[in-house]
């Protein structure tokens, strides 16, 4: 199921994500999603990232 974030942009680097939204013929909340979804796979294959599939453990060590 989709998660919702909530993220701050300065003025300035909103207005070009709104223009690049409009371009795309994309909602700017679309835009941003499919930005941070590249940034996530990107980083997943150069190996800056490593995604768990599983859950994390609830136990205490």
């Amino acid at each position: 199921m989709p998660k919702r974030i909530s993220i701050s942009l300065p003025d300035p680097y909103y207005e070009k994500l709104e223009q690049w939204a409009e371009l795309d013929d994309r909602t700017v909340a679309g835009l941003a999603s499919y930005i941070l979804q590249r940034a996530i796979d990107d980083a997943e294959r150069e190996g800056r990232i490593v995604i768990n599939k599983e859950p994390p453990s609830t136990e205490s060590k």
